[in-house]
Formats: structure tokens, sequence, C-alpha cells
């Protein structure tokens, strides 16, 4: 790709465990796969993440083929915790740490979250086996976004630690932001590379 005369490298996506930015809490969940579906227990009260709080909300969102919920935008709150999972299908998480006096102040990170497999055939139902998916805790004024570059829709299920504030909702053009670990230029989604298992 070119960006002003010049070759723009590829950004690779990582698994979640690999996402390497303070307070960004990675914990694994197992779905549990049979003939007749799946099971995946998303968020216990024994997490850790979640020890001490309480409960404000949870919602569900599905995310087609080719879109993006943050298109040109990072989206950062100042007080809101995000808990993610992806229950179907695949989804790109990009993170980057711009708090000040950070430990991973500038770090920037795609993270790989997948699912189950969102088609279903019933001729070949799937076998009885565990997998791994992941609850990733997104803390107050890291950058994120989320896209689906796979060709398939996924689900996520997000448990936010605050009700629905439009005032705690920051989004900053991506233009307006450029980015150290990504050659500091912005980011944008044509430069990602979702890299599979």
């Amino acid at each position: 790709m070119f960006f002003g005369g010049i070759v723009v490298p590829k950004l690779r996506t990582v698994s979640p465990t690999e996402i390497g930015i303070q307070d960004v809490v990675v914990l694994p969940r197992t779905a549990h796969h049979d003939p007749r579906g799946f099971l995946v227990e998303t968020l216990r009260s024994d997490d850790t993440t979640v020890k001490g709080d309480t409960f404000a909300m949870s919602y569900l969102s599905l995310t087609v083929p080719g879109q993006m919920r943050d298109a040109d935008r990072w989206h950062v709150h100042q007080h809101q915790v995000d808990r993610f999972v992806v229950l179907l299908g695949e989804m790109v998480l990009a993170l980057y740490d711009a708090r000040p006096r950070s430990p991973t102040e500038g770090r920037f990170t795609l993270a790989r979250m997948a699912g189950a497999e969102p088609t279903w055939n019933a001729t070949r139902p799937r076998k009885k086996e565990d997998a791994t998916t992941y609850l990733v805790t997104i803390p107050p004024q890291v950058y994120h976004c989320i896209g689906n570059l796979s060709q398939e829709p996924f689900l996520l299920q997000n448990y936010p630690t605050r009700l629905y504030d439009p005032a705690d909702e920051g989004r900053v053009p991506f233009a307006e932001l450029p980015i150290p670990a990504a050659g500091g230029l912005p980011f944008g989604w044509e430069r990602v590379e979702v890299v599979r298992p």
C-alpha cells in the first residue's frame, strides 16, 4: 500500500493473549461444542475483572462481513470499562494505549478474536469438543475499534461497567491520532492483515 509516495506495511493481527497493554485483561473462556450447538460461560462473578463491580448492563451486537463498527474513528471511554467476548464468528479488535504515564503508552495492538464457526452444517454436526475464546477487558482511556474482515458475521457480547452515557463516549478520527508503532501514520482498516492459526 502507498501513502504519500512511501510503501506502508500491513498491520498483522495477533492472538488476544499477545495484546500486551497495561490493564487490558485477557481471560480464556471454554466453548463446549457438541452436535446440538455450543455453550460458553462468558462472564462470571469470580472473574478477576469483575470482583468488586456492580452489574450495569450487557449487550449483544451482530456485525456483518466487511463492516466496521468504528470505520474511521477510535472509540474511547473516560470511565467505562468494556468487557468483550466474541461468541460466533471472527472480529478484529484494534487497541491503542495513549494514556500518559502508562508503562505501555504508545503501544498499538491488533487482536483476532474468534468464537464458534458461524456456519452450521446439519448433515455434518460438530462432534463433542472444547475450544477456547477470550474475554478481553478494555480499561478507560484505551482507544479501541472493532471490525469484521471475515466472510461471515460475528456476534459480540459486551459487559460494560456503566450504563450507556453519551458524555462518556469519545470518538477520535483515525486521522487525528498518528500511531508510532504503526509507522507514525494513523490507523486504517485497509492496512490490516488477519493472521489465522
